[in-house]
């Protein structure tokens, strides 16, 4: 009885295989979710790759799109400047999500096509129940037919050399991160210390980011300090705090659990917030250069600013970019 329900799982309504039309459960997010959940009657691991879909990208852009919204309005409202730490959280959900989404769309599209049953945390036990209660039968029947049809799922597996080769190159790279262990160390102390001496300068000791000219008086020099940050500095220091802050937890992280795959989701977090405290400092550009008495130096200062500012925004998007590559190629290749 239990293999014949077997087989009647594993036959499909629309004649694609499990693996193809989990793919395009996949492919086109929610949207596609609901259209396979609607024509597929039969094969329940397909079902269950709909309803993840569905679930899983059906939460994460109603985050998305809320996160948008707040920051339009924030952006938009005459009182902006009071609700700057609101688009400024916004933002960095915004930023987090999208990011996640787009990570997680990739994934589950690969490993679904080569046979992988993945459940994505929290959003595959909410679809499994679903599922099951859509389908009129307990979750762990449904689960457990899943399983049972994931080996119809995917193409052939790689033979045994390939895949022997595939583990040596893999046991390698592990090897090479271990004997790096000490550079990074090296890497994220100096990030942390960096992190401290920034905190402390611009939260006491901002009035020293100044132009500096000496004036001579009876042999005696004076030197006149012209303050560089005007009042709008206290407007990008919630976002440097936050930036700063989280860059010495993240590093301390990564000290303290030495893994690949999150050191670099904790350094592709940190270029964001990075950028996003440079964007901010171009935004509002609370510099006032017109305090140098030189005029040539004065009027020349702001350009400069602004394309070192551009420039550093751009290198830490860049980074974060790459980083993010890199990740899903090696998440990908855990296969």
């Amino acid at each position: 009885m239990q293999n014949e329900k077997q087989a009647s799982a594993g036959d499909s309504t629309t004649g694609l295989k499990p693996n193809v039309a989990g793919l395009l459960c996949y492919v086109g997010i929610w949207v596609t979710g609901i259209v396979f959940l609607i024509i597929e009657k039969k094969n329940t691991l397909v079902r269950f790759h709909a309803m993840q879909s569905l679930v899983s990208f059906g939460v994460l852009i109603i985050v998305i799109n809320i996160a948008d919204a707040v920051r339009g309005w924030a952006a938009g409202t005459a009182w902006r400047w009071f609700f700057y730490p609101q688009w400024l959280l916004a933002n960095l959900v915004f930023g987090v999500f999208l990011t996640i989404t787009i990570v997680l769309w990739i994934v589950l599209m690969h490993r679904t096509y080569h046979g992988r049953l993945v459940k994505v945390p929290l959003f595959g036990d909410l679809a499994l129940k679903l599922s099951a209660k859509l389908d009129g039968i307990s979750k762990e029947d449904f689960e457990q037919e899943a399983r049972c049809l994931k080996t119809q799922a995917g193409p052939e597996q790689p033979s045994t050399p390939l895949a022997k080769e595939g583990r040596r190159i893999l046991d390698k790279a592990d090897s090479y991160f271990r004997s790096k262990r000490s550079s990074r160390i090296a890497s994220s102390a100096g990030a942390i210390a960096w992190s401290v001496i920034l905190l402390v300068f611009f939260n006491f000791f901002s009035q020293y980011l100044a132009f500096y000219q000496g004036e001579t008086v009876d042999g005696v020099t004076k030197w006149n300090i012209y303050p560089l940050l005007t009042q709008d500095f206290r407007l990008v220091l919630p976002i440097l705090n936050t930036t700063l802050i989280l860059s010495l937890v993240g590093h301390s992280i990564a000290i303290a659990f030495d893994r690949y795959i999150l050191r670099e989701i904790i350094l592709i977090v940190l270029h964001l917030l990075s950028m996003a405290a440079v964007l901010t400092f171009l935004r509002i550009f609370p510099f006032d250069f017109s305090v140098i008495p030189s005029a040539g130096v004065a009027t020349i200062s702001p350009t400069v600013a602004v394309v070192v500012l551009a420039l550093s925004a751009a290198v830490l998007g860049i980074e974060a970019l790459v980083g993010l590559i890199r990740l899903i190629i090696t998440v990908l290749k855990q296969d």
